[in-house]
């Protein structure tokens, strides 16, 4: 699947739904192929629109899907159609500016013998797949496609909303109505290890690999005993050094030296990143160099030589 940043409006990162993991990569691709169709391309007109149908090939979608089971597909599908998309604004019942709006994903699919497939987009959900606000989040479509679990796709959509703030905080309640777990993990401590640091752990690992662009970090605030709300930072790195912070990049560094050292087995080498921390620490200017070093080594040498070379690097530039 070829890179693409997606774009959809907020009122569908936040709203009431629910989809599996391989429903959440079909609506990346219908995403996909909306946008490219009313937004880079500009065709037709984007505020009247009718019902979209999207046609495309089983080998196009089981490749984009990473899933050949064609049977799980059509399962998928036929799910979408019967899934409920709801929608509120800030608004009460009682106010004349009150909206309110449910819809199902697709009116359609169709599965021909010869390989062809096709599906319907209600016109009633299309203003919501593209940027009809100055309000959208954008997210790369491989790193969401590549995503294992379901919480980590809805976990990095929030992430990707809330970059460029640098974090949110959301109560458990909303969290609960968002992700349509009201009756699911009542107590706290199972929602936070079944769903919250699910989804952390597979982004967190994925950004130190540097297969990520975003992750998160979070806090909790309690009322008494009770865990009422969460706090929210974000770690992101799609911008480049000069646009994290300080503590970021120190952060970054100190994860990424850690695990390409194995301090966890080898105490030595413990010894060894405490020390390098200690040298870039008083030199911010030496603590950036070694991030681009970093990211670099991380992404284009082979994981067995990083360490060698990262120690000659280390002992070379930074511990004169």
């Amino acid at each position: 699947m070829e890179e693409t940043i997606l774009a959809q409006d907020n009122r569908i990162t936040t709203a009431r739904y629910e989809l599996s993991l391989l429903e959440k990569r079909i609506m990346y691709f219908l995403l996909r192929d909306v946008r490219n169709k009313f937004v880079v391309n500009k065709v037709g007109n984007t505020t009247l629109f009718d019902d979209l149908i999207i046609k495309t090939t089983s080998a196009t979608l089981t490749k984009s899907l990473k899933e050949r089971n064609t049977k799980k597909i059509k399962k998928a599908l036929k799910s979408m159609r019967l899934r409920s998309f709801e929608w509120q604004n800030e608004y009460p019942e009682d106010h004349e500016l009150h909206e309110w709006f449910e819809v199902g994903f697709i009116n359609y699919g169709k599965w021909k013998r010869g390989g062809d497939i096709e599906f319907q987009v209600s016109k009633e959900i299309l203003p919501f797949f593209v940027e009809l606000t100055s309000r959208f989040t954008e997210y790369n479509s491989l790193i969401a496609m590549s995503l294992k679990s379901k919480w980590s796709q809805r976990f990095y959509e929030y992430c990707c909303q809330w970059r460029q703030a640098g974090g949110f905080n959301m109560s458990i309640e909303d969290l609960r109505a968002q992700l349509m777990l009201e009756d699911k993990y009542k107590f706290y401590n199972n929602l936070k290890k079944k769903v919250i640091e699910v989804a952390h752990k597979e982004l967190k690992d994925l950004y130190n690999k540097g297969e990520c662009d975003v992750y998160f970090e979070f806090s909790e605030v309690k009322n008494g005993r009770s865990v009422e709300s969460l706090k929210f930072k974000i770690i992101a790195k799609t911008k480049g050094v000069e646009y994290l912070s300080d503590e970021d990049i120190d952060y970054y560094v100190r994860t990424q030296l850690h695990s390409i050292f194995d301090t966890k087995k080898k105490p030595k080498n413990k010894e060894f990143v405490g020390e390098t921390m200690t040298a870039l620490r008083l030199d911010l200017s030496k603590m950036k160099h070694c991030y681009k070093r970093l990211e670099t080594t991380v992404k284009k040498m082979p994981k067995d030589e990083q360490s060698r070379y990262l120690r000659y690097i280390i002992n070379e530039d930074y511990l004169e």
